[in-house]
């Protein structure tokens, strides 16, 4: 993985908000050079203006030496394809949005649109930008917008033909989600590895008459209530992890000190404490728990380290508390995050990537897609991956922050 100084990550977000972020690293960087005397010039051309203004400014400063709170902005690429590669061990779709290198930054909307007009000719009524849509949207299970967007002919089945091969194990994860509708359900319910509980409710849509001026009208409203049939699983489930993996991030980089020497202590101590069933404490309470979902997913969140002490350190194996710790940044900092976009000072650029790299690989490496399906099945259900090795790749990836 390619690292920068504070400097060429504020070049990257000028670059990024001028519109260029695509184009890989290094021409990111050259253009903020070749372009340096002329950039506030350059302005009104750029995709986002204000923010655009904002990085430039601080570059201004920085170049001089002069302190800037400015957070540079680095946003995952199609953050739902990466996940579902990465539970899948799907390496045709990892290599779609940048889970692994593919020696470029790839982008997987382009991709999929370039392919399309290889099969139909240049000349075929498609865009990228409607492509974008329903690729965003089928991988959630819809089927509304691919339809709207290429009619019910050749086009619609050239798009589901053409995703089927380059994402294979993720469009058959969606597919195969909608088969897990649960058509008595009030609620589909699951809990993620940091033990936080989901619970999305059925809600169907029903009409009622009401009479205004002795006239009829139909009014619509939901109501909880089963459903025979629904496609919101996959989305809600990737969605699920989407939030965790930001979570996770913000832990691990915004950590308390003070906490981390304490567990730091206990383990060169050699400290083996373990509390008795009858005195459980909160603490102890969701380190057991915590520490089940890890045996269960082979996924440790960064929240045990709240909750460890000398009493209760003796529930877990003291080798990973101690991976878990050498995994951090070497000093915290800020994260400002909206949904896949991160916001850090650029000191922190290096750190925040590197974070989210170790995130998709350990999703990869994990059993949490075999969780997420024996919760909602009700039954233990093991799931393999395509590849398994694939996480070991994702930890140096390039662009999957980009």
């Amino acid at each position: 993985m390619q690292l920068f100084t504070s400097i060429d990550y504020l070049r990257i977000d000028i670059a990024n908000h001028f519109g260029l972020d695509k184009e890989d690293w290094d021409d990111r960087i050259e253009w903020v050079h070749a372009n340096d005397r002329q950039l506030e010039a350059l302005i009104e051309q750029a995709e986002e203006p204000a923010l655009y203004y904002a990085a430039v400014s601080a570059y201004r400063k920085a170049v001089q030496g002069l302190p800037i709170g400015h957070m540079i902005s680095l946003d995952a690429t199609s953050s739902g394809l990466q996940l579902l590669a990465c539970l899948t061990g799907d390496r045709s779709s990892a290599e779609l949005c940048n889970v692994v290198n593919i020696g470029h930054r790839a982008d997987a909307y382009t991709k999929i649109y370039r392919e399309m007009l290889d099969r139909l000719g240049e000349d075929a009524k498609i865009s990228r930008s409607g492509t974008k849509d329903a690729i965003m949207t089928s991988l959630y299970g819809s089927t509304a917008m691919p339809k709207q967007v290429f009619g019910e002919g050749a086009l619609l089945a050239t798009f589901f033909e053409v995703m089927e091969e380059k994402a294979p194990a993720a469009w058959d994860l969606n597919q195969y989600m909608l088969d897990l509708w649960n058509p008595d359900a009030l609620s589909h319910d699951w809990v993620m590895p940091d033990n936080f509980h989901v619970k999305v409710k059925v809600m169907d849509q029903v009409k009622e008459v009401v009479h205004f001026l002795n006239e009829p009208f139909d009014v619509f409203h939901k109501v909880n209530m089963p459903m025979e049939t629904g496609r919101s699983l996959c989305a809600n489930t990737t969605h699920s992890l989407d939030s965790m993996v930001v979570r996770e991030v913000t832990r691990r980089c915004d950590y308390d000190v003070s906490v981390v020497n304490k567990l730091y202590d206990l383990l060169q101590d050699g400290v083996v404490g373990s509390t008795s069933a009858q005195t459980l404490t909160e603490d102890d309470k969701l380190v057991v728990t915590l520490w089940d979902h890890y045996k269960n997913t082979g996924y440790l969140s960064a929240r045990i380290m709240g909750h460890l002490n000398a009493n209760n350190i003796g529930h877990v194996d003291p080798a990973i508390i101690w991976e878990l710790l050498n995994s951090l940044p070497d000093k915290p900092f800020k994260v400002v995050s909206i949904h896949d976009c991160f916001r850090v000072h650029p000191n922190y650029g290096n750190d925040l990537r590197k974070q989210y790299n170790l995130q998709l690989s350990m999703i990869a490496k994990s059993d949490i897609l075999s969780s997420l399906i024996s919760q909602l099945l009700g039954k233990t259900v093991k799931i393999g991956k395509l590849d398994p090795d694939l996480w070991i790749d994702i930890l140096e990836t390039e662009y999957a922050l980009s």
